[in-house]
């Protein structure tokens, strides 16, 4: 059912798209695993945000295709639920996305690991803020992102018992949109939770990292002061913008269309355009130019063939970062090989090679209780 209301109505796209020289390439996206800011405690770690460079015209026969080589008789969308249980039918996504497949090369993931997102989002929002305000910069030589990482990959051998869970759920319970009305309760238990986790803390990276935390108090109680265009723990916004650019560098000209979510107002939207066209970058040498995009527009997955074909790279993707942390099954086990040389590189992982990550099966899980 379309979204519907004031914050939806201008940035809709009905028409099926055709690739042209006024709007460029179209990239069809779609995600898996979203659940707003509630980015904790939820039964999928990893955030999935797929994109295929392909318009509704030349999508339509190959969803016509699919349809007719796995015979899926039902009506409606084609999903990957439909493919994930039966060897022929997920092997035909195989052999569309491989090397002689007709979306080789045409494919991208944008991979969130949901629980690194809480910790870099609490390095940005707090240490960032306090360096900031005294003269540093957490962001020259990559200082902040290794912050986040040291909590993230350290931080659940670091605390024992539930302690890291109850630190990430603190910080999520103050950053995001629900702490609306309860900012002191939730400031409190937040601290309460750093004060802990810094006093059983068994790594001095992570000690260390939790004593500067400790001092960000005023920073903290000014999370919601200021007016932001979307929530601060909202991935979705970052992951289409960071598809935007990857395929506007990549092709040149293009236009996107997402598949609609509650996110994606029309504000949210042009910010999404804003951010995707404009230069990045804290330095000269490491700016990175805008890219050229010509739209960022939603539409519904049952009127665009383009976007059924993003939502099945999402669903093959999604079962492959289950895999990942020891939740297999045999369409990941067949399809990884295929999938992991699409993820991005600047996923959003503690990593620096995310892809090579996800090929093997994750251990940190399994030590916490160790």
């Amino acid at each position: 059912m379309a979204l519907t209301g004031e914050k939806y109505a201008q940035l809709n796209q009905d028409e099926p798209t055709a690739d042209d020289a006024g709007k460029g390439r179209w990239i069809a996206c779609d995600e898996s695993g979203w659940d707003g800011e509630q980015l904790v405690g939820r039964q999928r770690r990893f955030l999935v945000f797929a994109s295929v460079a392909i318009d509704d015209a030349e999508a339509t026969p190959l969803i016509n295709g699919l349809r007719k080589q796995a015979r899926i008789q039902q009506a409606g969308e084609l999903k990957f639920r439909l493919f994930k249980d039966r060897e022929e039918r997920w092997s035909l996504l195989g052999d569309l996305w491989g090397p002689a497949g007709a979306l080789h090369e045409r494919c991208s993931v944008y991979v969130v690991d949901k629980e690194y997102a809480v910790a870099a989002k609490a390095i940005d929002l707090l240490l960032e803020e306090k360096a900031h305000a005294e003269g540093r910069n957490l962001y020259a030589e990559g200082k902040a992102r290794t912050m986040a990482r040291t909590l993230a990959l350290q931080g659940p051998r670091a605390l024992p018992g539930a302690l890291f869970d109850a630190l990430m759920s603190s910080f999520v319970a103050l950053a995001s949109q629900r702490a609306l009305g309860r900012e002191e309760a939730a400031l409190e238990a937040f601290f309460a939770a750093v004060e802990q986790a810094w006093g059983a803390s068994t790594r001095r990276p992570v000690t260390e990292v939790l004593a500067q935390v400790r001092s960000t108090r005023p920073y903290a109680a000014a999370l919601h002061q200021e007016d932001s265009p979307f929530p601060s723990l909202e991935m979705l916004i970052p992951a289409v913008t960071q598809t935007a650019r990857r395929w506007g560098h990549s092709l040149g000209l293009v236009s996107v269309l997402t598949d609609e979510q509650r996110a994606f107002t029309d504000d949210a939207l042009h910010t999404v355009l804003e951010y995707a066209t404009s230069p990045i970058g804290m330095t000269l040498l490491t700016r990175e130019r805008g890219a050229p995009v010509h739209t960022v527009l939603r539409g519904s997955s049952a009127d665009h063939p383009s976007i059924q074909l993003a939502d099945l790279l999402a669903g093959a993707a999604a079962a492959v970062t289950e895999r990942h942390v020891g939740s297999p099954s045999p369409a990941a086990e067949g399809l990884w090989p295929v999938i992991v040389p699409l993820v991005e590189q600047s996923s959003l992982m503690p990593y620096d090679n995310p892809g090579l990550e996800l090929a093997g099966i994750e251990t940190r899980r399994t030590r916490r209780s160790s």
